[in-house]
């Protein structure tokens, strides 16, 4: 009598390994793109692709000749942007190093480190047309000290566009801490669905995010 070992072997049900082999898709497109892993306990959750190309296709229709834009803590656009459209000059403010380019696109930044901005980033004061802003957590202190950075690295003439991307309960936040900001009807996706809703706030006369 011959014995099949495989008949001791555990069997992945079939939802388990459609789920296994999603996630090594998306790790080797993931190291395809050079685009580091989610670390959670960063709060990170990228933006699936449909969503990166809606914001970088704002960016585009809103940034002036020669303009510059800069993406706190909201990596994935700023990738998709040097990827697509390495003419324009993007530099990403981030905590996690994994991002870091190794030249002035990349700018190590730690919210919490606020009393300091002036310090850090003297020779950014004022120096960008347009933000792209995910507050990395859902607090008002977070809010708070990602919009004293805000107001000291965007322009003031002419004035800045911000897009703030954030979790919909957060609208009290972006009424007080950035004045002027409305609710577009663009609501920003992730490559994982998240249990809260997001929503996508503007401070000016959006291009493309009211566009169905």
């Amino acid at each position: 009598m011959i014995n099949d070992d495989n008949d001791d072997q555990p069997q992945l049900s079939a939802e388990t390994l459609k789920a296994l082999q999603e996630w090594q898709q998306e790790q080797e497109q993931n190291n395809a793109a050079n685009k580091p892993q989610e670390d959670w306990q960063l709060s990170q959750f990228w933006y699936n692709n449909e969503t990166a190309t809606r914001l970088m296709d704002e960016v585009r229709a809103i940034l002036p000749e020669h303009g510059q834009c800069a993406f706190v803590a909201c990596p994935t656009v700023w990738n998709l942007i040097r990827k697509e459209h390495p003419e324009i000059h993007s530099v990403l403010f981030e905590y996690d190093t994994r991002f870091s380019t190794g030249d002035n696109t990349f700018v190590e930044y730690d919210y919490n480190d606020s009393e300091r901005i002036e310090q850090n980033y003297a020779s950014l004061k004022h120096s960008f047309d347009v933000l792209i802003i995910d507050p990395p957590f859902l607090s008002r202190e977070c809010f708070e000290k990602v919009s004293h950075l805000a107001k000291f690295i965007g322009k003031t003439t002419p004035i800045c566009k911000n897009i703030i991307c954030t979790g919909a309960i957060q609208e009290e936040n972006i009424k007080e801490f950035f004045p002027g900001a409305t609710r577009v009807t663009f609501q920003p996706r992730h490559e994982r669905n998240l249990m809260n809703p997001f929503a996508c706030f503007v401070d000016y006369e959006t291009k493309t995010l009211n566009n169905e």
